[in-house]
Formats: C-alpha cells, structure tokens, sequence
C-alpha cells in the first residue's frame, strides 16, 4: 500500500497554551481492495498508517510557519528532530474527518495535534548553541532596552473634508457685417453658459496613541534566558543610566520611557533619534569595547480577550525590536531586525494569556534575531 495525493491544509496554528501549538494534518491513502465499514478501513493498519502520514502533514504544516532563518536553522538539525519524533508531537490527537471511499478506494483523516513549541525551541537553540553561532557570541554582552508596552489611551479623529468648486463664465458674441461689406461689428448676447467643477480631498489624521510601560526588569529577565543558551548576557538600562550618572550625566530613562509612551516626543510613541544616539554613545562611552550589541524595540500586548466557545482568554503581541552592533567609532550599525509581527497566546486566565503572549514573543524574536547574524 502507497500514500497518494497527500493533501495539506493550510496550517491552522495557534497557541492553546504556553508549550503547546496546535495544528491540523490531513492525508489520504489508498485502499488495497474495498473495504470500509462506518468510514474506516476493516484492516486497522491501513488507519494507523493515514494517522501517522496526517501527523508528519501536521508537522510539515507547523514547520511551514517558522520564519526564514528559523527554517534553515530547522532544515541543518532535520534528521535530529524526526529521529525524535515523537518528543515533539503528542499522541493525544483528535480525529476530525474521516473519510473511507469503497468507490475510489481511499481513506482520508483529519487531524488536530499538538506540538510542544517550548522542546522545539529548546532543541534549536541546543543545537545552535554547540554550533559556530555559540562561538561567535559566547561572552558577549547585550544591551537590552526592549519596552512592553499596553496600550492605554488612543485618540481617533474624525475625517475632515474639503471641498473647493470651480465656476467657469462664457459669453457669445456675434459678428454682424454692414451690408456694404465695409465694416463689422460685434453685439454680446445676454446669455451666459455658466460650467461648475466640484471636487476636494478627505484629510485623516493617524490616530495619537500612549501607551503604559510594563516590567522593564521582567522583559531583561525573559530575554536574558533566551539568550543565555547562546553564552551571552543582557544588561538592563539601568546598568547603563547608573554608568551615566555616575559620571556626572543626568538620568535619562525617564525621558527614553515618556517619548516610548507617547507622552513626549515628536515621533509617535517612538524614541526621538537625538535620544537614541545618546543611549548608542553612551553605549560606546561606558561598555567600553565590552557591550557590543544592542537590542532597541517594543512589544505591545493587547488587553486580554474572553473566547467564549472555549472559556480561555487571548492576547496578542506586536514585536518590532531591532539589533545593532556598536561600534566605537562608527556607532550603530543595524545587523538585524524583527517585525513588525504579531504573536498570539492562549491562557485560562487574561493575566496567563498575556504572559504566554509575552514569552512566545521574546523567544521566538530574540531567536529569530540571534539565527540572522
């Protein structure tokens, strides 16, 4: 017997919980000869064998919807992760479909599974870390200046619409010859054809946004466990305004905090550039040739949403985080990025479900960024 046709859905992918990811796989086999009852094979080996072709479908899927350079990451260790096959994918699946043709002889399942994210990620940076990456950043420090971010207050103007009309005036004029011929004179009618244009343009303006700072200390802490793996440190933003003030600059995580939350600044809830260069020098000023790279962005968690079908709550997170190599003469130099990109996770509770959301942000980006060097 030989798997034929075998159909892949697109991947239906989301978290259900902080480790798992669920996905759906389809295959169909053939029959060897007619034999269904109830929509399922008589010989149970012919089931078993379309579960096991709708489970490596599923995983297929879910390998699908790793970014680039998480897919080459995947694509060098393959071998390793279908040894191990089933480490990865739970055997609690459910059927969905089922679909056992006399007429065609073929045997089609659907499946949802589950895929345990958190040993997927773990093996990949276990992997890295024993490769060239480890060697290139082990002992490196990292600046991490990644603000969470929820928002708080947003501003939605009204269209405003202008419109302008063009009045255009003719008159006719007649030409009367005498009737000699020897001269011409002209009379103006009374009647004036009168044309009007109408037109305009409609004027939005962005909607203005601030935003409550989260956990500073909290994010470092998730993303210095993402990075320790690969040999390298993160250093919170107060080890560098502790360094400034030290030396006798005055604070500036306030002002880096108010213009990320829109409460100054003229970029939109974003670091003014005159603000990041200071961060950048004071970089190269205090870390000293000893803090090469820099990591500057946000996450944006969304307020938790109640799925009523299933009691769990989901929340959603906006990633966009660059990395940059500094250098002491050239400043920074920007070596990687992600975003922006949206995660989502699932929790039974609202405060669960961000966290989750959170988690699975910082792992897979700092990853992401990590695999891009």
């Amino acid at each position: 017997m030989k798997i034929r046709n075998m159909l892949i859905l697109l991947p239906l992918i989301f978290n259900i919980s902080l480790d798992a990811a669920q996905v759906k796989g389809r295959a169909t086999v053939e029959l060897p000869k007619k034999g269904c009852t109830n929509d399922r094979p008589k010989n149970r080996d012919i089931h078993l064998q379309a579960i096991e072709a709708a489970k490596n479908t599923g995983w297929d899927n879910y390998v699908s919807s790793f970014s680039s350079e998480k897919i080459d990451a995947y694509r060098a260790n393959e071998s390793s992760f279908k040894s191990n096959f089933s480490d990865y994918v739970d055997d609690n699946y459910k059927i969905m479909f089922t679909e056992c043709s006399n007429k065609s002889r073929t045997y089609t399942v659907v499946l949802n599974l589950d895929v345990n994210e958190q040993r997927v990620e773990s093996k990949l940076r276990e992997l890295a870390s024993n490769s060239q990456i480890r060697t290139d950043l082990e002992g490196k420090r990292v600046l991490a200046m990644v603000i969470p971010r929820q928002t708080d207050d947003a501003d939605i103007f009204d269209d405003r619409i202008n419109k302008q009309s063009e009045v255009r005036k003719s008159s006719q004029t007649d030409a009367v010859i005498s009737d000699d011929g020897t001269s011409l004179s002209t009379t103006e009618s009374t009647k004036d054809r009168v044309g009007v244009t109408t037109g305009g343009k409609t004027t939005r303006k962005a909607t203005e946004r601030t935003y409550k700072i989260g956990d500073i200390q909290s994010a470092t802490s998730q993303i210095s466990d993402v990075l320790r793996p690969f040999g390298m440190r993160a250093l919170p933003p107060s080890w560098l305004e502790a360094q400034a003030t030290k030396n006798g600059y005055d604070p500036f995580l306030k002002q880096v905090f108010d213009e990320f939350s829109g409460v100054s600044g003229d970029y939109g809830a974003n670091i003014n550039p005159q603000t990041q260069e200071q961060v950048v020098q004071y970089i190269v000023d205090f870390g000293q040739g000893r803090v090469p790279y820099f990591l500057l962005g946000t996450v944006d968690t969304s307020i938790p949403k109640e799925d009523f079908d299933t009691g769990n709550y989901s929340a959603d997170v906006l990633i966009n985080i660059q990395l940059y190599l500094i250098d002491d003469f050239f400043g920074a130099e920007l070596v990687a990025s992600v975003g922006p990109e949206i995660k989502t996770a699932f929790g039974s509770s609202d405060v669960i479900a961000s966290n989750a959301a959170l988690k699975k942000a910082f792992d897979e980006a700092i990853n992401s960024l990590i695999y891009k060097l």
